[in-house]
């Protein structure tokens, strides 16, 4: 699995290593005898929790040689679902797009927390709280008896959420943002970065969880006739506006597109 951290331990003397795209790692040493190996679910800017303040963690027993693990089912496999979205979109090709909050002198990592329970009757698959950036976690995931793919998903569209709020903390409240905008924009995000990983993925779309932003940029026509536009264009209009109108205005001022004269019709479309 890309980007997670691996340990070796043997009484007071640790390895590290990290794998590659391929899954294959190297530490920088070796044990002659038997060694504990680890994995810390977490990188610089994020980390897994199990718990309230807990960090995930997958320990092995003790083994001699080479460590090979495969994680196909269970929590650990949960919790790498998890790790490999937050992954994807901190450190990984997301079209251009904004990163979430970054670990700094006065930010600290951004907390994901993993529910192994069913929670709201399957109602609700994540979420998140700006407010919780230095206590609790700021996101958390309840798809723990779902597919792989909605659990990757998920993480990606409350990322989205997380990298929205960071981009108007020196403009104005995102919480005065219409819920239809934040949602759609997640929406968006979670179906075109997600798509990435499982082409075929799909999601449903409403009145809240609109699907302006794939409209935009899918050129599948249908009822919307608009298409062209990229990922960061529309991330770029979204600055600063707080409402549905007032985005979609901005996405007419700020770019030519053969197609923008029907954005209006667009709109209106998931206006209900």
């Amino acid at each position: 699995m890309e980007g997670v951290k691996v340990r070796a331990r043997r009484w007071f003397t640790t390895y590290r290593g990290i794998a590659d795209a391929n899954g294959n790692y190297s530490c920088d040493g070796t044990f002659r005898n038997p060694a504990n190996y680890s994995i810390d679910w977490e990188r610089y800017d994020f980390a897994l929790q199990d718990g309230w303040l807990n960090g995930a963690t997958y320990n092995s027993l003790k083994i001699t040689g080479n460590w090979n693990l495969n994680l196909n089912s269970g929590e650990q496999e949960y919790y790498a679902t998890i790790f490999r979205a937050a992954y994807h979109y901190y450190y990984k090709d997301i079209n251009g797009l904004r990163r979430p909050p970054g670990n700094s002198f006065f930010r600290t990592q951004l907390k994901i927390r993993a529910y192994p329970q069913n929670l709201y009757d399957g109602n609700v698959l994540g979420r998140h709280k700006e407010e919780r950036r230095f206590l609790g976690a700021q996101i958390k995931i309840y798809t723990y008896t779902r597919l792989a793919e909605d659990t990757y998903s998920t993480v990606i569209h409350e990322l989205a959420h997380a990298s929205h709020w960071n981009m108007w903390r020196e403009a104005d409240d995102f919480d005065d943002t219409e819920s239809r905008i934040k949602e759609s924009w997640a929406a968006g995000v979670e179906w075109n970065l997600s798509r990435s990983v499982y082409p075929n993925y799909s999601r449903g779309f409403g009145n809240v969880y609109t699907g302006v932003v794939v409209d935009m940029i899918d050129g599948l026509g249908g009822t919307d006739q608009v298409e062209g536009y990229t990922i960061r264009q529309i991330e770029d209009a979204l600055r600063g506006k707080k409402s549905w109108i007032n985005w979609r205005d901005n996405i007419k001022n700020k770019y030519n597109n053969g197609t923008e004269n029907n954005l209006d019709a667009l709109f209106n479309r998931w206006d209900f």
